[in-house]
């Protein structure tokens, strides 16, 4: 009775340690491949699951089927980036016949709610490679924050979201910035990079 109650108590045991590691791996016996789940505990116990996938074909298939999933949401995830060029544009335009009809802009509301980020800590922009301090002062005619590049001239910097754009800098023409994590936003090839490089 008592190992019985052990046996069946040994899950919720488990459960209540920490895991200290989980991994999966794939295992050939007799031609046919099975995938085995470790999961192992501050304890030292651990718990293996094994399920069959199938021979060699079912495994190719499988990871080609995984590789290809990947791959098109990757894809799928492009091609949306590679239209945000255009699309600042079209956002800028709706912006401009709101706020005709509002008498306020909705994308001057959206970078007061983002624009905390940009004003605390340092800041800089890098280039391909090349790093320069920038700071934000808010424009007098419509409160907004620009980009002011250390020596340079402040720059227009519209705020969309977790995306901007930068006019005319670092490169001439519209520069889209993607918000990556907090204090950090990059262009889809990572050769422009605007960071906060420390908190106050």
């Amino acid at each position: 009775m008592k190992i019985l109650l052990f046996i069946l108590l040994f899950p919720a045991l488990l459960s209540a340690q920490e895991i200290t590691r989980d991994t999966s791996y794939l295992t050939n016996s007799g031609g046919n491949f099975f995938n085995v789940n470790r999961i192992e505990y501050e304890n030292g116990a651990y718990s293996e699951t094994s399920a069959m996938i199938g021979d060699t074909l079912a495994v190719l298939s499988l990871y080609a089927n995984k590789i290809s999933s990947e791959a098109n949401q990757y894809a799928a995830a492009a091609v949306i980036a590679m239209r945000a060029q255009s699309a600042t544009a079209v956002l800028a335009k709706l912006d401009t016949v709101m706020a005709a009809r509002l008498a306020r802009s909705p994308i001057t509301a959206i970078m007061d709610s983002y624009e905390r980020e940009f004003l605390q800590g340092t800041w800089e922009i890098v280039n391909g490679g090349v790093a320069t301090s920038v700071t934000f002062p808010r424009l007098s005619t419509n409160k907004r924050i620009r980009l002011l590049p250390a020596g340079g001239t402040a720059r227009t910097m519209i705020i969309y979201g977790n995306m901007l754009r930068l006019v005319g800098y670092p490169v001439s023409g519209n520069n889209t910035l993607f918000k990556v994590k907090e204090g950090r936003w990059g262009n889809l090839t990572r050769t422009i990079i605007l960071r906060r490089t420390s908190a106050r």
